[in-house]
């Protein structure tokens, strides 16, 4: 098993989801990942805490679709 690392939520400093990757990348394919959801202003993720709305980018990873916070 990969080691994983916590990404933290941009405002409120708590977890938002763990990650494999050291580009915080997910992939939203499997059943543990964050639900990434998609409105008239891109695609984003609520915070399991805090409840914001966090704008997510899409990322290329190893031929499949991957997201992480956009900067």
């Amino acid at each position: 098993m990969l080691p994983t690392h916590d990404v933290p939520c941009p405002r409120c400093g708590k977890t938002l989801y763990s990650a494999t990757s050291l580009e915080d990348a997910v992939v939203a394919a499997t059943p543990e990942s964050p639900k990434i959801e998609r409105d008239e202003r891109g695609y984003f993720m609520c915070c399991p805490n805090c409840r914001s709305r966090i704008a997510m980018q899409r990322v290329e990873r190893a031929a499949a679709a991957a997201w992480r916070p956009r900067a």
